[in-house]
């Protein structure tokens, strides 16, 4: 670096004449040359075509989120008519057709065996009885009342 009084200082050099030089002036930010501004333009223009990729995308997530919705419902509405209805108004049928005294006298022979089964061996347990004596999975009487002839096996 040049000493105080050599000519090619930088203090000489602010004070030439007399008056401060003044330094070029910065290119300011906003006032860019025409090839950066180029480049900012390709560089804007590349994210706002990322942006409306990613919207792109994300309504096509939602839309197909809306599909599988629908599609689920379809297939609920489509269960309810062809299985559920039908299903429960059979049950219905049979529960009507039946009257209040037949069902009482059906439960009161079941407990009736339970109790004789229990007053016999003195526990009852699901996993250690005799099928012969007792059966708590077996309905002992009018159990072709129950079965649907819509669903029996193919013989």
């Amino acid at each position: 670096m040049g000493s105080v009084n050599s000519p090619e200082g930088p203090w000489l050099q602010r004070f030439a004449n007399g008056k401060p030089v003044r330094k070029p002036s910065r290119q300011q930010p906003w006032k860019a040359a025409p090839d950066q501004s180029r480049d900012i333009i390709a560089s804007v223009q590349c994210i706002l075509d990322r942006e409306n990729s990613l919207r792109e995308v994300d309504r096509y997530l939602k839309y197909s989120d809306f599909l599988d919705l629908r599609r689920t419902e379809i297939l609920y509405k489509k269960y309810i008519e062809d299985v559920s209805e039908p299903f429960m108004q059979k049950m219905k049928n049979q529960m009507d057709s039946q009257s209040e005294e037949e069902v009482r006298k059906r439960r009161q022979e079941q407990f009736s065996q339970y109790l004789s089964y229990h007053t016999k061996k003195g526990y009852v347990f699901l996993d250690h009885y005799d099928p012969s004596e007792y059966d708590p999975f077996f309905q002992k009487t009018c159990t072709d009342c129950w079965k649907d002839e819509s669903h029996q096996p193919a013989q």
